[in-house]
């Protein structure tokens, strides 16, 4: 090459990552998070906020130091009590919320989590007030019930419905083929599925949905000459796992969360683009909105494309058989809503 000959400047299109993940919430379900990003090196920057209390003024501070001193590779991670710290991050995991109470009404739990949710997302819509929707960061939520919760985040931040999205979806559809391979005698690896709407009592799953590498559950039942009762069965109670976990522990479940939540955080940080089951902002999708509804948007698990931009895309498949079902959960999540976005109007002034 003639060394006089000038260079040209070229733009190479690259897949986008986000490097600076924020975790907000000092929380069990947060440091678990924040082990799972740093053991599978997930992001180059970790800022870990967490709100200080009179005693304990840096929690979050604290917590960081010491994984550090026993944590060789890993990326650059902080524990901060100042919220302007979270600013400038491309992803925000927020494990903030309380679990419900013995003699707690669930009217009670949606009210002071919505008050939570509520203030952290106003504050987070301070922090980037201004920034062009390219630069604001992906939301995932992850308080209960996580449906209504992520709603709230969707109107308190007023940010862009890809944007922002709950994880539920990954935790349950996993509870739910490790139930499946243990009926059948597999480890479990090789079984995948995806449920729809609400997480816990109402939400929907159907073994036309789960597969064992490739080949569809109900084809495999049918060699194994199962029953679809027994693997029916086998579903309805994994779909009580979170209850399982109370019962037999007497605090909600943290690793299992986390670990589920890495994996959607995972596909935003890298660039990664994989269909999960997650809550996701919907309009018009699934036709579950109704006119007489007075809602313009709700929360519901569906399976969706993530990626480094937030929700991709929504796919609406064909759930003839399960969509008696997928309403009924949508009505409990919009009942949920209009009681949210009462607060929401009336303590935050969030007019929807």
């Amino acid at each position: 090459m003639n060394p006089e000959t000038p260079f040209t400047c070229q733009f190479v299109e690259r897949e986008k990552e986000n490097d600076r993940v924020g975790l907000w919430g000092f929380g069990n379900v947060s440091r678990d998070v924040m082990l799972t990003l740093v053991n599978e090196e997930l992001g180059k920057e970790i800022i870990f906020y967490g709100r200080p209390k009179d005693d304990y003024p840096n929690r979050a501070g604290a917590w960081v130091d010491d994984l550090k001193a026993n944590t060789f590779r890993r990326p650059r991670i902080r524990g901060t009590n100042q919220i302007n710290d979270m600013a400038g991050l491309d992803v925000i995991f927020i494990g903030i919320g309380v679990p419900r109470k013995a003699g707690q009404s669930r009217e009670d739990l949606l009210a002071v989590n919505t008050a939570v949710i509520a203030k952290a997302s106003m504050q987070i819509r301070q922090l980037y007030e201004g920034c062009s929707a390219d630069d604001l960061p992906v939301l995932v939520y992850m308080g209960n019930p996580v449906t209504t919760m992520t709603w709230v985040g969707y109107k308190a931040t007023g940010f862009p419905r890809h944007k922002v999205m709950g994880q539920a979806g990954n935790l349950d559809s996993r509870r739910i083929c490790q139930a499946i391979a243990g009926e059948l005698g597999l480890s479990g690896h090789d079984v995948r599925g995806i449920t729809f709407g609400d997480h816990g009592d109402s939400m929907v799953a159907s073994s036309a949905f789960f597969s064992v590498n490739g080949v569809p559950l109900n084809v495999l039942m049918e060699v194994e000459g199962l029953p679809s009762e027994r693997i029916g069965a086998v579903i309805e109670s994994a779909k009580k796992g979170g209850t399982h976990f109370v019962n037999e522990t007497g605090q909600s479940a943290s690793a299992g969360p986390a670990k589920a939540a890495g994996e959607m955080l995972r596909c935003i940080i890298r660039g990664e683009y994989e269909v999960q089951p997650v809550v996701a902002v919907i309009e018009q999708e699934y036709d579950l909105i109704q006119e007489g509804d007075g809602l313009d948007s709700m929360c519901f698990g569906v399976p969706a494309r993530i990626g480094p931009y937030g929700v991709d895309k929504i796919y609406e498949l064909p759930v003839t058989d399960i969509r008696p079902a997928m309403v009924r959960s949508a009505g409990i999540i919009k009942e949920n809503i209009k009681l949210a976005s009462k607060i929401l109007e009336e303590q935050f002034g969030v007019t929807l």
